[in-house]
């Protein structure tokens, strides 16, 4: 069903009249380098919001959308490295820049790998030129974006009425962690928001007791998309089919899935979920492969001892950090990702030594490469079937520096043509 499609929120960055500062007396360039540099009024950025009204209103009930909140960073194009990042509320008025082309990204929120009521918005504007000793003062609008997956479950009322109060649905996006929908967050209409990977396939998995009894039913959905939101109805059905059935009758738990474009608020035709059967990624009631058929198995991503990926790693620099990273399919590697995420390691600190917090080591730019190596990343792995990464000494250093006391995660997201693998490595720096 197509529903009249909503206003879109368009917001300007700053007021026009901030022209008026780029027209004083003073030289603007006045203390510029050697290097021709340019300057772009904040009011040259303006974004163009793509969402739907009602989940504007959705957004609001978590916080107002403020345009202090939106992060702008300058980039050149090609590389990842930022030439200038700010958080709206702190940009100045006028910015000043290596003369050259540029494109800039507007984020609204965090994309975390699973979160409640987080959405995260990504927009990138066309590319534009800073001209040597000119102010440029005009961008076509950032258009802004709905970058994750959201989902909501509710439950049938036969199945409310049936199923114990501690009853849950796991939710989860290809191999990342998940959230647990109970009946409270369903009653109170909680949306999830997932990282999209790679891997695309929603597992929606029903842990209960229906009438006393045990019940586990997993549903999946494939080739899910960022910017739709995918709600589940779970609902009870007896042996025959009929969802009115008896308590008396044999039960099992089905579901069926609405999809609809966030930004359109338009439904979308979709699969129907699968039951875990038909799962492309998890078979658990399969026998193995036979002797002539490929085990395909994604990624192996593991801490050399004593590192431990499923716990906070306690370290003091004495010795580097191990992980080992594996495919076993043809072809090897296809992406490799590795988020830095650290309270304290701010993207002017990354950038001071030559990071980012965002690092691709499939197909690593050059000005990153030579930093990575010497902390003891990987670099260029796209095709390889083998990476060992050992973080050093120094960059453990650097973290007890300006963060003892705290934890620091390296997500690692690695893709072969058999899946993804994601896995985290937490490090804590004792004080």
């Amino acid at each position: 069903m197509i529903h009249k499609m909503k206003k879109l929120y368009i917001f300007t960055l700053a007021a026009a009249a901030i022209i008026a500062t780029g027209c004083s007396k003073e030289d603007p360039f006045t203390g510029s380098t050697d290097e021709a540099e340019g300057q772009i009024l904040k009011s040259a950025i303006a974004v163009d919001m793509k969402v739907d009204e009602t989940v504007r209103k959705n957004i609001r009930t978590r916080a107002d959308v403020s345009l202090d909140d939106f992060t702008v960073i300058f980039t050149k194009p090609g590389s990842e490295t930022p030439v200038k990042k700010y958080k709206y509320s702190d940009m100045p008025d006028v910015v000043t820049l290596p003369a050259g082309d540029y494109t800039c990204t507007a984020t609204y929120g965090e994309n975390r790998i699973a979160e409640w009521e987080s959405p995260y918005f990504l927009g990138v504007s066309d590319s534009f030129t800073v001209n040597p000793y000119e102010i440029t003062s005009y961008v076509a609008p950032i258009e802004c974006r709905l970058n994750n997956i959201k989902v909501t479950i509710e439950f049938d009322p036969l199945l409310k009425s049936r199923m114990s109060q501690d009853s849950y649905v796991e939710v989860k996006v290809g191999a990342n962690s998940g959230l647990n929908f109970t009946l409270t967050e369903s009653e109170a209409g909680k949306a999830g928001y997932f990282m999209h990977t790679a891997e695309s396939t929603l597992v929606a998995t029903f842990n209960g007791k229906i009438d006393g009894l045990n019940a586990v039913e997993t549903k999946s959905l494939k080739n899910v998309a960022k910017g739709n939101h995918y709600k589940i109805t779970f609902k009870v059905h007896d042996h025959s089919g009929d969802p009115t059935g008896d308590s008396d009758a044999e039960v099992k738990v089905d579901a069926n899935v609405t999809v609809t474009d966030i930004e359109r608020n338009i439904d979308i035709a979709d699969e129907p979920l699968l039951d875990d059967t038909d799962r492309p990624t998890e078979k658990p009631d399969e026998p193995g492969p036979g002797p002539d058929e490929p085990d395909l198995k994604a990624p192996e991503i593991t801490g050399v001892a004593p590192i431990d990926l499923d716990k906070v790693n306690t370290v003091d620099g004495s010795a580097a950090v191990g992980v080992k990273v594996t495919s076993s399919a043809d072809g090897g590697f296809t992406a490799f990702d590795v988020v830095i995420d650290s309270p304290d390691l701010t993207p002017d600190e990354l950038a001071n030594v030559g990071l980012a917090a965002n690092l691709n080591l499939a197909e690593t730019p050059a000005d990153f490469a030579e930093k990575l190596g010497a902390f003891g990343f990987p670099v260029n792995v796209k095709g390889q079937k083998e990476a060992n990464i050992e973080i050093s000494t120094m960059l453990i250093g650097m973290l007890g520096a300006v963060g003892a006391g705290h934890e620091h995660k390296f997500i690692l997201t690695v893709t072969d043509a058999n899946g993804t693998t994601v896995k985290t490595l937490t490090l804590y720096i004792p004080e």
